[in-house]
């Protein structure tokens, strides 16, 4: 099967990924904001008997292994061939793919999870792409999605890795609810000041449609 073809943005994308997959510049670090974040939705997994969730935009599949080692059935989806390998190496099951398209069946899972990827997508793909990952669940399950967001709107940032360049698409906090809200309804939304100017974080908990 041939792959789909790439914008100019996901070709940036993919080559920065794909670079920092096989110089394994990740590693187990990850802040504790985003570890408390991931305790809790695993709590909230567990309180609601849910069994399997879907990453979005896996990585190397980081997050991937404290799913897999709170008895969760993990499978992740990544723009990179290079990072879909590396979460072999870790024992999980990444697959290479975008995650506009997820090549998984309908419902095929009951919970979602992706975290710093959807930032990086033009608003104008986001409703189809979040109505994609949404399919991927079943009705009534659990999606945690958090982007990088603020005013600066859309960039092209050459900042890590040797001035590689990767988009990011900045939005507010109001223009993302309005977007994400094509996969369910919006549960909790939290927007954290990173104290830098035109800069934030955003984390909002969907529950698809039933």
């Amino acid at each position: 099967m041939s792959e789909r073809v790439l914008d100019s943005g996901e070709q940036d994308l993919r080559s920065f990924y794909e670079e920092e997959a096989r110089r394994r510049l990740r590693t187990e670090f990850r802040d504790d904001v985003r570890l408390e974040w991931q305790a809790a939705f695993v709590e909230l997994l567990r309180a609601e008997g849910r069994s399997s969730v879907i990453d979005f935009g896996a990585g190397p599949g980081i997050d991937g292994s404290a799913f897999v080692d709170a008895g969760l059935r993990f499978v992740g989806i990544d723009l990179a061939h290079g990072n879909a390998r590396l979460g072999r190496e870790r024992g999980l099951h990444i697959v290479h793919a975008s995650v506009s398209t997820p090549p998984v069946r309908q419902a095929a899972f009951d919970a979602g999870w992706s975290i710093s990827t959807l930032m990086h997508l033009p608003a104008d793909s986001i409703e189809t792409t979040v109505r994609a990952m949404a399919s991927a669940l079943a009705p009534g399950s659990p999606l945690q999605i958090g982007v990088w967001g603020g005013s600066l709107g859309s960039i092209v940032s050459t900042f890590a890795m040797d001035g590689r360049p990767r988009p990011f698409h900045l939005r507010s906090a109001e223009e993302n609810r309005e977007l994400f809200i094509a996969g369910g309804s919006i549960e909790e939304e939290e927007v954290l000041d990173l104290g830098a100017d035109g800069w934030d974080y955003q984390l909002f908990r969907l529950r698809t449609d039933a």
